[in-house]
């Protein structure tokens, strides 16, 4: 309740602070093209009449060469107000109580101080209020950049009530978009496709943009530096482009023969001069006019790069891919987005607080969530084609296997086979008794190893009858009483021949386990075909000392794991077991 109140709070709190603000208030504004003037001159000008009205208490001189001075005249009050100024990248700021007509400097922060001499721990710049002073002066210098800075007054209490929700909201936001870099990574590695490596890299850089903006990562990850600060965002600005532009060659499939990719190549290494020059480790001041032309091609390098993705995108979505579909809609969102708190600062549109300090976060997060729901349909398609890549190398295996079987057991039944039924003719002539039952047991092993081998009465009377065959066989040694239940499999309708082949090996290898391992007397194999479902159930028992699966079924659980079944095996010492295992079964 608690949060959700703090929430409300945050949403609706600047409507009544616009009202308040418009009671008891002005804030006029000076402006130093000479960069030189001092407090005490500036006060000067203001006692002049030089200072003029700030419209919608918002700077927003654009690209400017100049510092400008802000007076703040405001009746005393007992309640403890707050000066916010609105943007979190102002370069100096000089906070004044002028006090018998004398400009006292209370605190000196921005981005080339550190960020624990802020006066109030904020994101932006908070400036508190005197009780008995009625004057203030602030010098705002961010010369050679673009200035916006939207100004108001708050109490503590509103302020704290602002930096619970913001903290909420900003602890929200940041770790959806790092559960979405840690899926973009894990997909990465798992499946080693790039477009995935690159996606989580992309995703980052956003979140880092936004916290550079937001002044959180100034507060959180940069403190203590006077020379990121000011370059942070220009240098997420860049990094996002590059890195959209390698995810877009993978995600929408843009090839060497495509005509975006030059120029995608180009944008990349112009990408990468940007950020060398801005980068480059001199100071600030001596950065000076080149700074200031840097921003403006920036700018127009930003839009150029935007219109060469766009056209791409454009192009892709003509020829129906989805993925570039889907791509622009989610950029769509954000550019909305960046769109209202652009105007904002501008002083062209009023919105509700939350737009002003999580419009973009929204945007962002909304971006790559639908970008991510495409991501997880590419690898749920990716994981599709593997497994039918993987059961059509195994039906191949299977196959050859099968054949080479045949083989050997055409050679051993036919050729073998037939050799010792001629010499047990002759030696029946020659009236050796022995030798001849010998030969007889020789060519009944040898017609024995050929239906291990391979199950010719599948391929002759279906599956059906070479089960039957098969315990027949078993039953034969009368060492063992095997029952068989067998429902369905008719041979004039046969499944696949893999499909018979497995069916038949998983019931033989569990017989062999029974005779070989169970010590049992009587067993009972059911085989039922389930036409409707598209399935069918073996269950076989015994009543033998047990089995032990992990050491005797792993064949049997690999070819039930081929098919796609489930095996369930239930076994106690000197009471039987019993497999139960149910298979799909393809279309006939």
């Amino acid at each position: 309740m608690r949060r959700a109140y703090l929430l409300l709070s945050f949403i609706f709190l600047y409507g009544i602070q616009q009202l308040h603000a418009q009671h008891g208030q002005v804030f006029k504004v000076w402006e130093d093209s000479t960069r030189v003037q001092a407090a005490p001159s500036a006060l000067n000008h203001y006692y002049k009449g030089d200072f003029t009205p700030l419209p919608k208490e918002n700077l927003n001189p654009g690209f400017t060469k100049s510092v400008f001075w802000i007076a703040l005249t405001v009746p005393p009050t007992p309640e403890d107000l707050l000066l916010i100024t609105d943007n979190a990248h102002i370069n100096i700021l000089e906070w004044y109580a002028v006090t018998d007509s004398v400009p006292m400097p209370l605190y000196v922060t921005g981005d080339f101080f550190p960020f624990a001499q802020r006066p109030v721990i904020h994101n932006t710049f908070v400036f508190p209020l005197q009780p008995k002073t009625d004057l203030y002066l602030l010098k705002v210098d961010k010369h050679l950049e673009s200035l916006q800075a939207p100004f108001r007054l708050v109490t503590q209490e509103q302020l704290a009530q602002e930096m619970a929700s913001e903290n909420l909201l900003s602890g929200l936001f940041t770790g959806i978009m790092l559960l979405i870099v840690l899926f973009g990574a894990f997909l990465f590695f798992t499946t080693s496709d790039r477009v995935y490596g690159f996606y989580a890299l992309y995703v980052l850089s956003i979140l880092l943009w936004i916290w550079a903006n937001k002044g959180l990562g100034f507060h959180y990850l940069w403190p203590d530096s006077h020379f990121f600060p000011s370059r942070a965002r220009p240098v997420f600005v860049i990094t996002n482009m590059l890195l959209v532009f390698q995810f877009l060659q993978h995600f929408i499939g843009i090839k060497k023969d495509n005509w975006a990719y030059q120029p995608f190549k180009i944008f990349q290494a112009i990408g990468l001069c940007f950020l060398v020059v801005i980068l480059w480790p001199t100071d600030y001041a001596r950065f000076g006019m080149v700074s200031m032309v840097l921003q403006k091609a920036l700018t127009i390098f930003s839009l150029a790069a935007v219109g060469l993705v766009a056209v791409s995108l454009l192009q892709k979505i003509w020829q129906r891919n989805t993925a570039a579909t889907v791509y622009l809609v989610a950029t769509m969102v954000l550019l909305v987005f960046i769109t209202i708190e652009i105007m904002y600062y501008l002083g062209k549109l009023e919105i509700p607080v939350y737009f002003v300090h999580f419009g973009v976060f929204t945007g962002a997060a909304l971006e790559v969530i639908i970008i991510t729901f495409a991501l997880a349909a590419r690898f749920n398609t990716y994981r599709k084609e593997k497994e039918t890549m993987l059961r059509t190398l195994t039906d191949t295996i299977i196959a050859v296997e099968e054949k080479e079987r045949k083989i050997l057991a055409d050679q051993l039944h036919d050729e073998i086979g037939s050799m010792l039924s001629l010499a047990s003719l002759n030696m029946q002539a020659m009236k050796l008794d022995e030798v001849t039952e010998m030969l007889d047991q020789l060519s009944h092993t040898v017609r024995h190893i050929s239906h291990q081998l391979t199950p010719v009465a599948i391929e002759k009377y279906g599956l059906r009858h070479a089960i039957e065959d098969l315990v027949k066989m078993a039953n034969g040694t009368r060492k063992i009483n095997i029952e068989l239940v067998l429902i369905g499999f008719s041979p004039a309708t046969p499944y696949p021949s893999n499909t018979e082949f497995t069916i038949y090996r998983i019931i033989q290898e569990l017989l062999q386990n029974i005779l070989k391992h169970a010590e049992a007397s009587n067993v009972l194999i059911q085989l039922i075909e389930i036409e409707l479902e598209k399935s069918c159930s073996v269950i076989v028992e015994d009543n033998g000392i047990g089995i032990d699966p992990a050491t005797i079924l792993r064949s049997v659980e690999a070819k039930v794991a081929y098919m796609e079944g489930k095996i369930i095996i239930e076994s106690k010492p000197n009471e039987g077991a019993m497999v139960n295992i149910e298979l799909p079964l393809p279309e006939k």
